[in-house]
């Protein structure tokens, strides 16, 4: 999901119509249950920008082409890192070193980069895995620019346009941390988990290939009491992971990447710019993290009751509530 948070980074970098010719629209989400009822139906919006569903692996087609090609140098492993001077010095895997006035870890969950300046820091699994898929799909059920997810006890289902025919979607189920592969496969695993759910769920399911169905654990981070030292900081995932419930984890990635360059930009010595970045971007990050969490423990519970609670409590509340709320977190600008 790229909201007007995002969109409007890629705006500003002169990317976005790239990017929407590759994305679907996204001008409502409908929260749903599992036979289908809309218990809220969230407008989004009204923006300078527009909220947009994009595969990352398209979104990250537009980036890397916006780049030199030599900017670009896959195959390289981190081993360590030390600070000499006003000098970062690298050492990779591969026995290779080199030399830098700065490092910047956008590595990711298990940021290599943290843990050489924090040390191990194993994230931490929130108790449900999430299956991604992407499917083709032309059917009457789902509108132009609508996008859902659907609650049950325990379970979620998330459908997202990515254009041209083309949807995302997600499943979620509470199951250990080390939930193996079912003997039939992925695909007749969540066919099974939802069977009865409403349509397109299981003809979406159905028709996604095998081998390309995704299974990863849902994991975060407490939030970092700091980011860097001297002349080594972290971005995006490394800094700050969610888990994947407000789909913010690239858009923060690229709000973090503009507020550097901004950073860097003012003329400051190379320290103190990016200890003003990290200063501009931890309080922000942290409530995100929060607010993931949150609302990814409330999205799984399973106790009937609070199940039943929940839908009843979802489908009495003014959505303009909601979006009132959302507009607050898909406003910011760097």
């Amino acid at each position: 999901m790229l909201w007007p948070n995002a969109t409007r980074v890629l705006r500003d970098l002169g990317l976005l119509e790239q990017v929407l010719a590759c994305s679907g629209p996204n001008t409502h989400f409908l929260v749903r249950a599992r036979r289908g009822e809309v218990l809220m139906n969230i407008a989004l919006g009204n923006f300078d920008v527009p909220a947009l569903c994009a595969r990352r692996a398209d979104l990250l087609a537009v980036l890397i082409d916006a780049l030199p090609r030599e900017r670009v140098r896959l195959g390289r492993e981190l081993h360590r890192l030390e600070q000499v001077g006003d000098r970062v010095r690298i050492y990779f895997s591969s026995g290779a070193v080199e030399e830098h006035d700065a490092v910047i870890g956008a590595d990711g969950i298990r940021s290599r980069v943290r843990t050489e300046l924090f040390g191990i820091s194993d994230p931490i699994y929130r108790g449900y895995t999430v299956w991604r898929g992407l499917a083709s799909y032309d059917g009457p059920v789902v509108d132009s620019g609508v996008n859902s997810e659907t609650w049950g006890a325990g379970h979620r289902f998330g459908i997202l346009n990515s254009g041209h025919g083309r949807f995302t979607w997600y499943a979620t189920a509470n199951v250990p941390s080390n939930h193996p592969d079912a003997p039939s496969g992925r695909q007749r695993e969540l066919r099974k988990m939802f069977a009865s759910w409403h349509d397109p769920i299981p003809e979406l399911i159905e028709s996604t290939d095998e081998t390309a169905i995704l299974k990863n654990g849902a994991y975060d981070l407490a939030p970092l009491r700091r980011w860097g030292d001297r002349r080594v900081t972290l971005l995006g995932d490394a800094a700050h992971p969610c888990t994947p419930n407000l789909g913010q984890g690239g858009g923060l990635a690229l709000e973090d990447a503009l507020v550097l360059a901004k950073c860097l930009e003012k003329g400051r010595s190379l320290e103190a710019s990016l200890r003003r970045y990290e200063s501009l971007r931890c309080h922000r990050t942290a409530h995100m993290q929060q607010r993931a969490r949150r609302m990814g423990q409330v999205g799984q519970w399973e106790n009937r009751i609070f199940v039943t609670a929940r839908q009843a409590v979802t489908s009495v509340l003014p959505a303009r509530l909601f979006e009132h709320n959302l507009r607050r977190v898909y406003s910011y600008q760097t």
